[in-house]
């Protein structure tokens, strides 16, 4: 009888152990090999269990393993998938002020624009979006600057990217079609194979530290850095709404908690991990420059024609603007 009752204990404490523990099914839009992209999500996953003691989980899954890589809203909404590590601007497509929470061309550096997203004007603007798809997002990092291009030959100051075959996403897609570009979207090895074999004449890509783990600076010997069109990515998790309010105070503050402390990692790890990644650019030989003047003022003019467009057609877009720091629009 006394072997029953004590089993019956240990069955009924572990019982309860399990049902105290959450795990969240997170699917990843960057593999988590890939420099800052992918890495921080590692990072916020460590920090999410180690802040719960085990009791909280994030699992994650590659890009494709359970939904394709950039389309992830509709089933994190759906409720198919706990949640999501990406950028905002995946939804760019369906809502045009999305782009502005990822980056504001010629906008603030990461550490400015995380804070205006999480902690400044940009904040009820941002629930508001994501409360629209049915998800809640936690902002978690920002990276960048990205570099402006990868090219094959130098640019013609007089129309730079009229008539080239660019990989761009986003806004800054927006802004080289603009200046007569020809956009399409290329991810990873896909890139490198498009701009080696020529499908593509230039790349808009990433960051450096990512840029060359693809190996981009193998294929393009000109390189363009910084990005005035992108300089910060914001990086971010987006969870069911439902099964947020299903979490326990304790879990929702350990996510959050975990952004934070994620976001205050990349801060460092960005410059660092850009600027070892410049120095292998150059030994490589690749010839590395700023954008000249006259392609700046280029693309100036064009980001402010699309902005004027965007504007005109969306509310929510002049909405997210007029909330952006003043000396910055």
């Amino acid at each position: 009888m006394r072997f029953f009752l004590f089993t019956l204990m240990v069955a009924l404490l572990c019982s309860a152990s399990a049902s105290a523990r959450e795990q969240l099914n997170l699917h990843l839009a960057f593999s988590s090999r890939t420099p800052l992209y992918g890495t921080l999500a590692t990072r916020l996953v460590a920090e999410v269990s180690e802040r719960s003691g085990g009791q909280l989980r994030l699992r994650p899954h590659e890009p494709g393993a359970m939904v394709p890589r950039f389309s992830y809203l509709d089933a994190v909404a759906q409720g198919s998938v706990d949640a999501a590590w990406g950028t905002p601007a995946v939804l760019s497509g369906r809502a045009p002020e999305a782009a502005l929470f990822t980056g504001v061309p010629f906008g603030l550096d990461p550490a400015a624009h995380l804070a205006w997203v999480r902690d400044g004007a940009g904040r009820p603007l941002y629930d508001s979006l994501y409360k629209r798809f049915g998800v809640v997002g936690l902002p978690c990092a920002s990276v960048g600057p990205d570099g402006l291009a990868w090219l094959q030959a130098p640019l013609d100051e007089a129309a730079p990217f009229r008539g080239l075959r660019v990989r761009a996403f986003g806004l800054p897609a927006r802004i080289l079609d603009a200046l007569g570009a020809g956009s399409a979207i290329g991810f990873g090895a896909d890139l490198v194979v498009g701009l080696g074999t020529g499908a593509f004449d230039a790349a808009e890509a990433s960051v450096p530290a990512a840029d060359v783990a693809f190996g981009l600076h193998k294929v393009a010997p000109i390189y363009l850095y910084p990005s005035p069109i992108q300089p910060t990515t914001l990086l971010d998790l987006v969870i069911n709404g439902e099964r947020w309010h299903r979490l326990s105070a304790d879990a929702r503050a350990t996510l959050m908690e975990a952004c934070s402390a994620t976001a205050e990692f990349a801060d460092a790890t960005n410059l660092e991990a850009n600027a070892a990644a410049l120095r292998s650019i150059v030994e490589a030989r690749v010839a590395v420059s700023a954008p000249s003047d006259a392609t700046v003022a280029a693309l100036r003019g064009a980001w402010m024609a699309v902005r004027s467009l965007e504007g005109a057609s969306s509310d929510r877009f002049t909405a997210v603007m007029r909330a952006y720091p003043a000396e910055q629009n």
